[in-house]
């Protein structure tokens, strides 16, 4: 699966001011990215019930439920429990906004409504719904930051469009112009770490995107190591985060704390649901093969590698692109070019953006050696 600039409207980000709820709702969102889902969305629920005044809590919870389907249920059954729940949030919001024009909060999270609800539309290949509701909803964001500029956390979705597009071919680029961006990643990446720094809520999701794109997108294992080691001191039972920074430390060459991080995930992977397991299982065999290759054991990274491309069940292509990469470098230390070249083709054909896939680009017209 590409990535696409459309999914930004999919961030979940928490983008609201102070309200007696907060603390209870913070409580939900941190049992939520402990991978609690249950118990997140127990105490959300409540939270919707006592405070329907809370800008951000008709938004929050169905991403709850939503991701607590994924965890139990086929990818249909959770598309069907997020669009009832975003319908009904959206006829929520706009009764909230009818009642109280001048809130811009309100309109934020109506925006951002519509653009999780492109997220829908988006599974089932609905493609014009999806492009109408990811126009309406980043439109909103965007009049919104406009208006107030407090609202530091509409940086992250604006921020990941402008990267995104900054990434992209000519037409992508042209049609942001036309929504009033700056299609350069430099631009996106700076209003993505303001969202970090100075947003009250929006940081968590804004450090896992950056510690992905410094992981996959544009190279640099340190920044990645910095944004995802306070992901897992947070939030310390979320396998991905883990992942995020068992793979920086690899990649800095810290390989005995990368061996303790991963010996952590081989601990913890049998308390995910059996969905999840299937999604994160080839993640986890990629990062021993990575750890493997950095250590010099060429052999048993590539029996990792080959169990990733075996096994790979995840929805995002990103990691699977690494792998295609890293076996063909395998394979061209062992002199087998061909066969090198077709698994740099694999790479370069997923065409998710990714550095894997320029990396596989070059490596296609010169074989891959290791420095002297």
């Amino acid at each position: 699966m590409r990535m696409k600039p459309i999914l930004c409207l999919v961030s979940f980000s928490i983008l609201f001011s102070s309200h007696p709820a907060d603390d209870k709702v913070h409580e939900g969102v941190r049992a939520f990215y402990n991978y609690e889902y249950d118990q997140a969305v127990s105490i959300l629920t409540d939270v919707s019930f006592e405070h329907p005044d809370h800008p951000g809590i008709f938004l929050i919870l169905p991403a709850a439920r939503w991701v607590l389907a994924q965890a139990h249920s086929s990818v249909e059954v959770s598309y069907t429990v997020l669009e009832h729940d975003l319908n009904e949030a959206l006829f929520i919001y706009k009764d909230l906004i009818k009642d109280n024009p001048d809130n811009q909060e309100y309109r934020l999270y109506y925006g951002s409504a519509l653009g999780l609800k492109a997220r829908v539309n988006l599974g089932k290949k609905e493609w014009v719904k999806t492009l109408s509701n990811a126009y309406k909803g980043f439109r909103i964001i965007q009049d919104v930051a406009e208006k107030d500029s407090s609202l530091v956390d509409a940086n992250l979705p604006i921020g990941i469009v402008e990267y995104y597009a900054g990434m992209s071919n000519g037409l992508i680029q042209f049609a942001a112009g036309l929504f009033g961006l700056d299609a350069s990643r430099e631009v996106g990446l700076l209003k993505i770490r303001k969202a970090v720094e100075a947003g009250s809520w929006s940081w968590t999701e804004a450090s896992a995107i950056l510690s992905f794109i410094y992981l996959w997108s544009d190279r640099n294992p340190d920044e990645a190591e910095n944004f995802s080691r306070k992901l897992v001191e947070t939030y310390p039972q979320n396998f991905y985060y883990r992942i995020l920074l068992t793979e920086s430390l690899t990649r800095n060459g810290k390989l005995e704390d990368a061996k303790k991080s991963l010996l952590i995930l081989d601990n913890s992977i049998g308390s995910l649901t059996e969905i999840q397991q299937k999604w994160f299982y080839g993640y986890l065999q990629f990062e021993w093969a990575l750890y493997h290759f950095y250590s010099e054991n060429q052999e048993v990274s590539m029996r990792y590698v080959k169990q990733t491309i075996s096994s790979y069940g995840a929805e995002l292509d990103i990691i699977l692109g690494e792998a295609f990469l890293l076996n063909g470098k395998l394979l061209d230390l062992k002199g087998e070019r061909n066969e090198a070249v077709l698994s740099y083709r694999r790479c370069k054909e997923l065409d998710n953006m990714s550095q894997a896939m320029r990396d596989a680009k070059e490596f296609l017209k010169k074989p891959f050696s290791l420095p002297k």
